[in-house]
């Protein structure tokens, strides 16, 4: 093997492991959070009786599939249908992932 030949084959290698490690980098990078909660209340909600206490829901069709929505609905669709923040629970009405409630804490 000429030193050419053996010097692209330790180019490729070097290059495959950068890959490798990049691609592993990617995978373990907390993911972006674009939304805050508070951007929340932005969507347009509406006031609801429960059986329990008073609550509020928004659809996808009212707030016309925004971005914002879309957040909120990624996150739930993360935490299994239940979220929480500071200030409010935020769950799917039952089992609608177009249709979300949500109640002060």
């Amino acid at each position: 093997m000429s030193s050419v030949d053996f010097l692209v084959k330790l180019r490729d290698a070097a290059q495959m492991m950068a890959d490798a490690a990049a691609e592993q980098l990617e995978k373990m990078a907390p993911p972006e959070t674009k939304y805050m909660p508070a951007d929340f209340n932005s969507l347009k909600w509406e006031t609801k009786t429960g059986s329990k206490a008073n609550y509020e829901q928004t659809t996808k069709e009212v707030n016309d599939n925004s971005d914002v929505f879309k957040a909120l609905q990624q996150i739930l669709k993360d935490h299994n249908g239940f979220w929480q923040s500071k200030t409010h629970k935020f769950w799917f009405h039952q089992s609608d992932q177009d249709c979300i409630d949500r109640r002060q804490k």
